[in-house]
Parts: structure tokens; C-alpha cells; sequence
């Protein structure tokens, strides 16, 4: 296939930029689709639209964060967990749509995103939505980066601070200003300002998280944070579960089971932070070689049986074909540098939080 995209070592900073130029349309949609498929699936809103279909990208890297411009003709994104377990990738994306939009599910959200709203996306939860045509620029940011200057981080998923409020309209003139002016940064400067995109994210989210806590209950409580706290802590432990919970924060198991009720109940909110912890280290570099029973074993699990089926039935393969898809994402970024635009937005995603 022709390829109009290029890999860009510039004096500033490293770019990929893709366009479709002289590629057919279904050609420009199968690179493009290549391209985000460490992000996303992604399939045409109409089979047919393929074919004349028009994307682009360009993505620098800051060296602690990436940014990008990307535009496109009308499509489904989607990241189920199979796509989370394949792609072991756990960074925020932080995103302005500066034409189009897009409607759909976010985590446990219904959400519609318009023209100059700004949202926010947590590569470790799924979402399935549908965009118009659309343009928009992006901010990666590394999960280290952006969780600890925010005390509910695992509630930033779906987030949308609408362009007409002042956090939203803040947040989205610094990103498209970002954007101007990222080709005349410095590494160094990059490198600050990646550091001060994060903590200008997190004031601005604060708040909307704060609304959020105050509109639900359960969720909103410093009660749940505390025991969610508490869980993470003792995932590790055979002795986690309701009782040791309930002993703990003075409850009753019908107070338990109410204040979970929206995360899916206790023990299936227990049951998915063990199966985050033990993907974190089947893909692993480091834990290559560590036994997928001694893993399951590791996390609560009793038996290596019961591990694969929880495990099959989140993510959508067995735990050695997790561990086989992200060895394979392994190599492709332990190439050496060859210019070819999917093998490095790969590795640059794989490592920006090493960076």
C-alpha cells in the first residue's frame, strides 16, 4: 500500500504526520485504523463510507506526554476489554473536538460531546461511541502524571467540561495554544509544559468532579473512597472480602451492597481491581516469565481455572493471549527505529510513561 505518512526527527521534537494525499479512500481509512488501533478499534459509521473516506494525523512527543491533531470522516470507536488487555496501555487522553463531535457509552456514562468541549478518557475502562465528521487534538498523558493530583481518578472516565463553561473554555484555549505553538518548543520546554498540561487538567477537572460526587450518593461519599482505598490495599489478601469490609467501617452487609450497587456490586468491584492487577503483570516485561498460576494465585484467585474464565469474561481472551498480543506489542517497539509510522506511535505510547 502507498503510504503518505512520515516519521520527522526535527531539531525541536519527533512528529508522525499521516494524510491521506494520493491513497483511495478505503486505503486512507485501513492506514488511519492501523494507526489508532493501539487506541481504538475503529470500523466506518457505514460500510460503504470507507470508501471515501479522508483522516490525518499528526502526534509530537513531548517527551512526557503526546500530542496530536487528528481528523476524520465518520466512524465507531470502541475499546472493549479486549482492546484494553491488548493494547497494556493506562494513560489518560485529554481531548478538544474543534469541528464534529460524537455521541455514545463511556465507561457507565451516556454521553454527547459538541464542538469545543473538552473530555477526558481513561485508556483502562471501555467505551463505545460514534463521531461525525470531526477534527480534534489530543493530549496523552501518563496515568502517574495525572492520578495523583486527583482524588478520584478512576471517575475522570467520560468526563466533559462543556466549552461554555469556564473550566472547559480555560482548559481548551490552552491546549489549542499548546498546539500553535508546539513547533517551536524546545525538548525542554516541552517537557515543562507536559508537566504543567497535567496539573492545569486537574484543576479544571476538580471541580466537575466535586458536581459529580454531590449528584449520586453512593459514589459521591468519602465513605466509598475510603473503602475503595481499603480494597486496593488488601487485594493481595485471601481474607478480602464483605465480612473483613464490614467489620472494618462499622457496616451492615445491606449497607455494603447499596453503597457498591452502582459499581456492580462489592465483590465484582473486588473481583475487577484483582484482574487490573494481575493483566498489569501478565503484560509485564518484567514478569515474563512468572507462571499465569502463580499470578492468578498472587491476586485471590484459587485456582488458575476460575482466574481464566473471570479473566475470559472481562477482557475477551484467555490470559495467555494477553500476555502472547502484548509480547508481540513488545517487539514491535524494541525495533529498531525504521521510520514506519504504526511501529512508532506504538512505541512511543508503550514507553511515554517510562519517559
Amino acid at each position: 500500500m502507498r503510504n503518505t505518512g512520515t516519521v520527522i526527527d526535527t531539531p525541536q521534537l519527533p512528529v508522525i504526520s499521516f494524510a491521506r494525499g494520493e491513497l483511495s479512500g478505503a486505503e486512507c481509512f485501513t492506514a488511519w485504523r492501523d494507526l489508532l488501533s493501539i487506541v481504538f478499534d475503529v470500523d466506518p459509521t457505514h460500510r460503504e463510507e470507507d470508501r471515501e473516506f479522508d483522516g490525518s494525523m499528526t502526534t509530537y512527543h513531548l517527551g512526557g506526554s503526546l500530542i496530536s491533531r487528528t481528523s476524520g470522516s465518520g466512524v465507531r470507536f470502541r475499546r472493549d476489554g479486549a482492546t484494553i488487555a491488548r493494547s497494556s496501555i493506562d494513560h489518560y487522553l485529554v481531548q478538544i473536538y474543534l469541528d464534529g463531535g460524537y455521541r455514545g457509552v463511556i465507561g457507565r456514562r451516556e454521553v454527547e460531546m459538541r464542538s469545543g468541549d473538552v473530555c477526558i478518557l481513561d485508556m483502562t475502562q471501555p467505551l463505545a461511541t460514534q463521531a461525525n465528521d470531526f477534527a480534534n487534538i489530543t493530549v496523552v498523558i501518563p496515568r502517574e502524571s495525572l492520578a495523583p493530583l486527583v482524588k478520584s481518578p478512576d471517575c475522570l472516565h467520560g468526563l466533559i467540561l462543556p466549552g461554555t463553561s469556564a473550566a472547559g473554555a480555560l482548559l481548551g484555549d490552552h491546549l489549542k495554544s499548546l498546539h500553535r505553538q508546539i513547533p517551536n518548543l524546545t525538548v525542554h520546554e516541552a517537557v515543562e509544559v507536559a508537566r504543567g498540561t497535567a496539573g492545569l487538567v486537574a484543576a479544571c477537572a476538580g471541580p466537575a468532579l466535586d458536581a459529580c460526587e454531590t449528584t449520586g450518593a453512593e459514589l459521591r461519599s468519602a465513605l466509598i473512597r475510603r473503602i475503595r482505598r481499603f480494597i486496593d490495599e488488601r487485594l493481595a489478601s485471601p481474607e478480602l472480602d464483605s465480612d473483613l469490609i464490614c467489620r472494618e467501617f462499622g457496616l451492615s452487609r445491606a449497607s455494603l451492597y447499596r453503597l457498591f450497587e452502582p459499581l456492580g456490586g462489592v465483590s465484582n468491584h473486588v473481583r475487577e481491581r484483582r484482574l487490573s492487577r494481575a493483566l498489569a503483570d501478565l503484560v509485564s516485561p518484567q514478569k515474563h516469565r512468572e507462571r499465569v498460576t502463580d499470578i492468578a494465585f498472587r491476586w485471590g484467585f484459587g485456582s488458575e481455572a476460575s482466574f481464566s474464565r473471570a479473566f475470559r469474561a472481562a477482557y475477551g481472551m484467555s490470559p495467555r493471549e494477553a500476555r502472547e498480543a502484548a509480547a508481540s506489542l513488545h517487539r514491535l517497539a524494541n525495533l529498531k527505529h525504521d521510520g514506519t509510522m504504526d511501529r512508532t506511535f506504538r512505541q512511543w505510547m508503550r514507553t511515554l510513561n517510562t519517559l
